[in-house]
C-alpha cells in the first residue's frame, strides 16, 4: 500500500486547474468494545472545477466486479446469488460536494433503497495558528464540532482548494489531515494524483431517494429496527429476484440475511456520526 501511495506524492508547488485525485488513508475503528480492531481503508477524494466526489477505492472496485458477476448469473440462469464473499470494503457510502457553493451530500443505500441526503448542518471552524509539516505539505490547525465529535484537523494553503475528506470542507486549504478526540476516526492525505476526463459525481445507478439529515435518521432508526423490511416488502410485492440459502428457501434466507445485519450493526457502534441514531 505504501508502495502505491509514493508514486502519487508530489514535491514542489501545486498546479491548479486540472482535475486531481487526492489519496487518504482512513483508519477507524467501527466497535467501541473492541478498540484493538482496526480497519484501513483507501479513499479517494477527486475534484474538478464543478465539485467533489468522496469514496472507498476498495468498495468501488469490489462493487464494479460484483456488478459483472451478477450480470452473467442473471443472463445465464435469471436469477441472482449474491454472495458474502463479494462486497468487499468498509467505508458503504460516498459524499458529493458541489462547487463553489459548497453544498453537501451524502449517498448511502440502507437495504435495498439509494439515498441522497443534502446536509444542512454549518461546520464552523476554529483556526489555530499551530502549524507542523504533514507529509510534504506545510499544514495548520483548526478545529470543529461536528455530528457528535470533537474534530482535529491540519490544512494546507498550499494547495488552494477548500475541501476535505468526508463532509469537511470550508478551511483556507485542503484538508491534509484530520482526527477525532478519541482516534476513533483518522484521515489522511498520502498522495495526489492527475486525473484526465469529466468527473462523475454520481454515486448509484439505482434512482436515489432525495432526503434531508433530519429524515434520514429517522430512516436510519427504522432500518436499525428491521433492516430486511425492504426485502420481504419486494417479496410480498413478487418483484424480488430469487435469491435462496443452502437448500433453495428463500424465507430461510431472509431470516439469516436479518440475524446477519442486526449482528453488524450492533458492532457499528462507533460511527463517525455519533448522532446518526439520536
Amino acid at each position: 500500500m505504501k508502495k502505491i501511495f509514493l508514486l502519487f506524492v508530489l514535491s514542489g508547488s501545486f498546479a491548479i486547474g486540472q482535475n486531481k485525485r487526492f489519496i487518504y488513508e482512513y483508519k477507524l475503528v467501527p466497535d467501541s468494545t473492541d478498540l484493538a480492531d482496526v480497519k484501513t481503508e483507501m479513499m479517494f477524494l477527486d475534484t474538478s472545477k464543478d465539485g467533489s466526489k468522496y469514496y472507498s477505492y476498495t468498495v468501488f472496485h469490489s462493487d464494479s466486479l460484483m456488478k459483472v458477476d451478477l450480470e452473467k448469473q442473471l443472463a445465464a440462469t435469471g436469477a441472482i446469488n449474491v454472495r458474502s464473499d463479494m462486497r468487499k470494503g468498509n467505508v458503504r457510502y460516498s459524499v458529493t460536494k458541489t462547487y463553489p457553493d459548497y453544498k453537501i451530500y451524502l449517498h448511502r443505500r440502507l437495504g435495498i433503497d439509494a439515498y441522497k441526503i443534502s446536509e444542512d448542518r454549518k461546520i464552523n471552524w476554529k483556526i489555530s495558528s499551530e502549524k507542523e509539516k504533514i507529509g510534504e505539505w506545510n499544514a495548520q490547525k483548526a478545529e470543529t464540532d461536528f455530528a457528535g465529535r470533537h474534530w482535529i484537523a491540519w490544512f494546507s494553503p498550499d494547495i488552494p482548494i477548500q475541501d476535505g475528506p468526508y463532509k469537511f470542507c470550508g478551511l483556507p486549504g485542503l484538508i491534509v489531515k484530520i482526527e477525532d478526540q478519541t482516534g476513533s476516526h483518522k484521515m489522511e492525505l498520502k498522495g495526489i494524483k492527475n486525473i484526465t476526463g469529466d468527473l462523475d459525481i454520481n454515486v448509484f445507478e439505482a434512482k436515489e431517494l432525495a432526503i434531508n439529515s433530519k429524515q434520514f435518521r429517522k430512516a436510519f432508526k427504522e432500518y436499525e429496527n428491521d433492516p430486511t423490511q425492504g426485502i420481504k416488502q419486494m417479496q410480498l410485492g413478487g418483484t424480488i429476484v430469487v435469491m435462496t440459502g443452502k437448500d433453495g428457501d428463500t424465507a430461510q434466507w431472509v431470516k439469516e440475511q436479518e440475524a446477519r445485519l442486526k449482528a453488524e450493526i450492533k458492532k457499528d457502534n462507533n460511527r463517525i456520526e455519533l448522532d446518526i441514531s439520536k
